[in-house]
């Protein structure tokens, strides 16, 4: 039986708006309870400079669209409790109604020790998983103590669910790599729950998923769901390769797995962004301002700006990029005192030894290359190496004449969507590594390989030559892509594999 053969860009969804999405969500989800679960949670209590408890909403497009659908449903989100005066905000059982000032659903804050979050998130999602699912040539490390925090953490996390849920009718819509356990182990504490899970980052070929010592067992847990999300068809047809091997599992159509008494739906949908804020964001006066004073600070009047927007991570080619600027420095002398190339990224995961090891060597190809092509007004690689304000990031994308995104795997990557979205301004352009979920979905984006670093250059250089009337109408089609397929058209999709309940309610 064939697995998924369709590389065709996905369909518009019909839900556009978060109008719509609540819509939907009260159709599809009824009388059922809604249950979101996710390792980040929605909002964060912390402790000023003068002490004072402060309340953070986190920010971000998929927690703007999952807030706006508990809010249709008022059903309760499971999370962990980061902030240091997180206890301070809720009950004795680690809950309270939020959004703070008009509450419309229950928080459950999930409360894990030091050395248990280190060992489940710094140690097996982030040094077993993380690299094991991208093609960055970084080895996993696998530890029995991490992998021992991971299953720990995932039956912290079905307990926090179950006693949300008992024995009641629910959906729970579980996020990410964090939780590859958790699905089976709330179906066996909840049997009347509908379990849907996004598996948010690349998925390996079988062979390389099953150097895992626990591959098996994560396979097990994820097929304790009812529908398995994945950005494309390609990581779709990975998990079935892997998932049809695991005792009594066969494939019961291209996109399903079955073993005699149930069945896992297995299905792309590529995630994507909220195109109209952004696009508002990227228009106000507030942006504008922040350009003026970016490009007075880095003294970009007359640059050809070259940006890169991403976390500090070794998937996102943030060193080939470097490479490749040093690499266009010397072979077109042109570009000397004509380019600037910004990256800006916050510090990301600098507990894991290989992060710190990236920092490092990013801090030295960027003193490298200052030293050989800075001129006496500017270097021409600037880092800005700090969490940025919503009108800071805008105006970034607004400043550059391209936006690279060299991932050498990506799930999917927002941040092309986010530029595409943010220029309404018909200026910019979108240079997009081949290995990306959004290379697959933005079929006229122009792409290329980050890992051919001549190659890399040459294109660059092309590209600060000025634009033409055809590279302005690819950005229009692509960002009506993109406006056509947003973050709540994501969740609609996802949705939409759930049946209404029979008797309406």
């Amino acid at each position: 039986m064939p697995l998924i053969t369709s590389t065709s860009a996905p369909e518009s969804s019909p839900v556009r708006t978060r109008e719509e999405l609540q819509d939907l969500v009260r159709e599809r989800v009824g009388g059922r309870l809604f249950v979101s679960v996710s390792n980040r949670e929605p909002f964060v209590h912390s402790r000023g400079a003068d002490g004072s408890v402060q309340v953070r909403a986190a920010v971000g497009g998929l927690t703007l669209a999952l807030n706006s659908a508990m809010r249709a449903v008022g059903g309760v989100w499971v999370a962990h409790g980061s902030g240091d005066a997180d206890r301070e905000g809720a009950d004795e059982r680690g809950r309270l109604r939020v959004p703070p000032g008009d509450p419309a659903y229950v928080l459950q804050r999930v409360w894990l020790g030091r050395a248990e979050h280190d060992g489940y998130y710094n140690g097996f999602a982030n040094q077993a998983l993380w690299p094991l699912c991208h093609t960055a040539y970084t080895k996993p490390v696998f530890r029995n103590a991490h992998w021992d925090a991971y299953r720990s953490v995932n039956a912290k996390f079905a307990d926090a669910v179950s006693e949300v849920v008992g024995d009641r009718e629910a959906i729970v819509f579980i996020q990410d790599y964090h939780f590859g356990l958790l699905p089976a182990m709330v179906r066996a504490r909840c049997p009347r729950a509908i379990c849907l899970h996004f598996w948010h980052i690349p998925w390996p070929l079988a062979d390389i998923f099953s150097i895992c010592p626990w591959a098996g067992e994560l396979l097990d847990g994820l097929l304790g769901n009812d529908v398995l999300g994945v950005h494309t068809p390609q990581y779709a047809q990975r998990f079935l390769e892997a998932a049809r091997t695991r005792p009594g599992w066969k494939l019961a159509d291209d996109r399903t797995l079955e073993n005699g008494e149930r069945r896992t739906l297995v299905r792309e949908f590529p995630i994507s962004v909220d195109f109209d804020a952004i696009s508002a964001s990227a228009s106000s006066a507030e942006c504008d301002a922040a350009v003026e004073r970016l490009r007075e600070r880095y003294g970009l009047a007359g640059k050809f700006v070259v940006l890169g927007l991403d976390r500090i991570d070794y998937t996102k080619g943030v060193l080939e990029r470097l490479e490749a600027i040093e690499c266009l420095l010397e072979r077109h002398p042109a570009m000397r005192g004509r380019l600037a190339y910004l990256h800006a990224g916050a510090p990301s995961r600098t507990d894991i030894p290989t992060y710190r090891a990236l920092h490092n060597a990013m801090d030295r190809a960027e003193a490298r290359i200052n030293g050989k092509y800075a001129t006496a007004e500017a270097n021409p690689v600037v880092t800005i190496k700090r969490h940025l304000h919503v009108s800071e990031v805008m105006a970034l994308y607004r400043l550059a004449d391209v936006c690279v995104v060299s991932s050498l795997e990506d799930g999917m990557n927002l941040v092309a969507k986010e530029f595409l979205a943010a220029r309404d301004d018909g200026g910019g352009r979108l240079l997009l590594s081949e290995f990306t979920g959004a290379a697959w979905e933005l079929r006229e984006a122009e792409t290329f390989n980050p890992f051919a670093t001549d190659e890399f250059a040459d294109r660059l250089f092309a590209m600060s030559r000025a634009g033409t009337a055809l590279d302005s109408e690819r950005m229009q089609r692509l960002r009506a892509q993109v406006r056509a397929n947003n973050i709540y058209g994501w969740i609609g999709k996802i949705l939409e594999t759930v049946p209404p309940r029979r008797d309406g309610n």
